[in-house]
């Protein structure tokens, strides 16, 4: 940790309203009334009628340290969140001795467009079995987002599982009878494909953050962990409003969607998992007041963590570099 962190209050470490100052001031503080107070402070970053979600799970212990929002039972729009569980999928087939199909360019034709020629390029599916290239595969897809490698994976799973063709729903189909695997909670996740555009996709937080959470048991969860950009510094997270190399997560976004999930570090050392969705119906919408940096931020100071919102808080500084 950085030499700069000091004990301090609530209050001083995140800056909230005069509220929280009452609160705390108060002996004993209530931790239900604190909790309100943050779940405002959430709420205040969100688009008006968001319908969200935030659960964050103790690695070690795997209990809840954080569960907020006004959907917590309800199947959100995770968006490219959906990549995750593509992610540990294929981890999971190459764990168990396959290989990883992915399309190479190894040519050019020349086709006629109208009444000129134009050049197209001539692909192929290659197996590829070395660690080292499938984890610049899946980081590559995880750090730039990349849709159609997402799908493709899928796909390639789906014929592995069910026979040529590879398809969308063979894919989400090969993705399910992965998550089968898991001790997770039933009736909370629709997967429709494997890169998060379809609507259709429908998980809680508390299914994603649990996801993420047992993922960790698995031998291939280094390789998993290490394909996720680090906020601040790469790919879709670089300009999140947040830097710490100590996070490691995943974005979602849609017209009327953002979401953020994966691990974090808190002010005491301690590892989580975490997911957080937010959807807005009929509106398109956007995370520019940069709620998904300020949870990380939150997180990592522990300032919404169920055991640290009473009694003495400790805060950092604002990033970890």
């Amino acid at each position: 940790m950085k030499t700069g962190i000091i004990l301090t209050t609530l209050l001083k470490q995140i800056a909230f309203s005069g509220a929280i100052a009452l609160l705390l001031a108060a002996q004993p503080a209530h931790a239900d009334e604190i909790h309100r107070v943050l779940e405002k402070r959430i709420e205040s970053l969100l688009p008006e009628k968001a319908e969200w979600a935030l659960v964050a799970i103790d690695m070690e212990s795997g209990e809840n340290i954080a569960e907020f929002g006004n959907s917590l039972g309800e199947q959100l729009i995770p968006a490219s969140l959906t990549k995750l569980l593509t992610t540990g999928a294929v981890l999971d087939h190459v764990d168990r001795g396959g290989a990883v199909e992915t399309m190479v360019t190894v040519g050019t034709k020349s086709v006629r467009k109208g009444k000129r020629m134009v050049k197209r390029s001539v692909r192929r599916p290659v197996a590829i079995r070395d660690q080292g290239q499938i984890l610049t595969l899946l980081r590559d897809m995880n750090v730039h987002s990349r849709n159609r490698t997402a799908q493709n994976l899928a796909d390639f799973l789906g014929e592995r599982h069910f026979g040529p063709p590879g398809s969308r729903v063979k894919g989400a189909r090969a993705v399910c009878d992965f998550l089968n695997g898991f001790d997770l909670p039933t009736g909370e996740a629709v997967i429709a494909d494997g890169c998060g555009l379809k609507r259709e996709n429908r998980v809680t937080a508390r299914f994603m953050a649990r996801y993420l959470h047992q993922v960790a048991e698995k031998p291939w969860f280094g390789t998993f962990r290490e394909t996720l950009p680090r906020p601040g510094f790469e790919g879709t997270v670089k300009r999140i409003g947040y830097t710490d190399q100590r996070f490691r997560v995943k974005t979602g976004s849609l017209n009327d969607v953002f979401a953020l999930a994966g691990y974090g570090v808190d002010l005491r050392g301690k590892d989580f998992s975490f997911a957080f969705i937010v959807n807005v119906k009929n509106r398109r919408t956007s995370d520019h007041k940069h709620s998904r940096g300020e949870i990380m931020r939150l997180l990592a100071a522990g300032a919404l963590q169920q055991d640290l919102i009473v009694g003495d808080l400790v805060s950092s500084s604002t990033d970890w570099h």
